[in-house]
């Protein structure tokens, strides 16, 4: 029964995020309402920017020349600076409406997600490690290299790791083994 609703799931997700059919612009459709052509919040490339070309044309080294001409494909505001492009927060995978710019949000905020995984991961199997020696205290005292070197190779392979053990039910802890403070 769960595989089932995770399917059905899935689907209803896609079906959230497929495109919407081509329609006519606003203007044809409805010319008594604003455009509906996206503009991101009247955002303009960098390259048609009357304020950035000035603040461009400034730049006398080659580092500055090739910043500024990798600069120009981003959007800017009316200030000449480049701005972020954000998704809809509803959507659950905003940078999809706007491609191009993944680089913006999207890569590194995955990137953050995996990097923060990798050290919380590594750190729950070095406890979970340094509990099966003799002294556990010693370990979390002075560290064991060997021993955080492999949970940090381990660690690497945190979103297959936690999926097989959420699976077996290894991921948690037993109900029985939490103790609870208070009058129960």
């Amino acid at each position: 029964m769960k595989f089932f609703f995770s399917i059905i799931l899935s689907f209803f997700l896609f079906l959230g995020i497929t495109p919407i059919a081509l329609a006519a612009k606003g203007q044809v459709l409805n010319p008594d309402r604003a455009s509906t052509e996206f503009t991101a919040s009247a955002l303009t490339t960098c390259s048609e920017n009357p304020k950035f070309i000035e603040r461009a044309s400034s730049a006398k080294t080659q580092k500055d020349i090739t910043r500024f001409e990798r600069y120009g494909k981003a959007a800017c505001g009316d200030d000449g600076l480049p701005h972020l492009i954000i998704g809809p927060p509803l959507e659950p995978f905003g940078a999809l409406l706007n491609r191009g710019h993944e680089g913006d949000l999207l890569i590194p905020g995955v990137l953050f997600i995996y990097i923060a995984g990798i050290i919380g991961w590594s750190g729950r199997e070095y406890l979970i490690e340094s509990k099966k020696t003799k002294n556990p205290a010693d370990l979390e005292i002075i560290i064991d290299l060997d021993l955080a070197r492999k949970c940090l190779i381990k660690g690497a392979q945190w979103p297959l790791l936690a999926n097989k053990q959420g699976r077996n039910g290894d991921l948690r802890e037993k109900d029985k083994n939490i103790t609870l403070n208070g009058p129960r």
